[in-house]
């Protein structure tokens, strides 16, 4: 019975170093085509960023086992996300970067590139997820506490004043806060 539980827990340690694996090369590919790609649209970079933050909590979910400090950052970057898209929409031209062929290529030199990297480096890496799974707290808890919580309540409370009044400016002249020329 011994014998066959550890199997089963070696069986799941390999699986969680493949999955670690192909989301480090995720995460390379995705930082390659944001440093490379010139012509990148803000709408574009933060679903960028937002892929790249759902491959890392991932990753830290996997490696740390806490979901609730994953579960924090990514409701936290949700809503982030969510007040600059209304953001962007509100004050950028409205036109599409027609750049889908090059990226095309972009994206299948960085997959070459990133592939050589991922099969030299992590070949020869042994992730140990039992050693980084520390009994110790997390310190993100501590900004819910006493002396800091007022800091958190302030900024949330900004965040949410700036996204009510560019609705109502935007609602109060029926067009968007940029300059249209005509």
């Amino acid at each position: 019975m011994f014998l066959y539980k550890l199997h089963l827990e070696l069986k799941m340690t390999n699986s969680h170093e493949l999955i670690l694996k192909f989301l480090s090369y995720l995460s390379m590919l995705i930082i390659t085509f944001i440093i490379y790609n010139k012509n990148i649209s803000p709408l574009n970079l933060m679903m960028n960023l937002f892929m790249f933050t759902l491959i890392m909590l991932t990753m830290n979910y996997l490696m740390i086992q806490k979901t609730l400090y994953c579960f924090m950052i990514f409701i936290s970057m949700i809503s982030g996300n969510m007040i600059m898209f209304l953001y962007f929409t509100s004050l950028i031209n409205n036109y599409y970067n027609k750049m889908f062929k090059s990226t095309i290529n972009y994206l299948m030199i960085y997959f070459f590139f990133t592939l050589m990297i991922q099969v030299y480096y992590y070949n020869n890496l042994n992730l140990n997820t039992k050693t980084m799974n520390t009994p110790h707290p997390l310190m993100i808890y501590k900004i819910y506490m006493f002396p800091l919580y007022l800091l958190t309540l302030m900024l949330i409370m900004y965040l949410l004043m700036t996204l009510f009044f560019s609705m109502k400016i935007c609602l109060f002249k029926y067009k968007p806060l940029r300059k249209i020329y005509n």
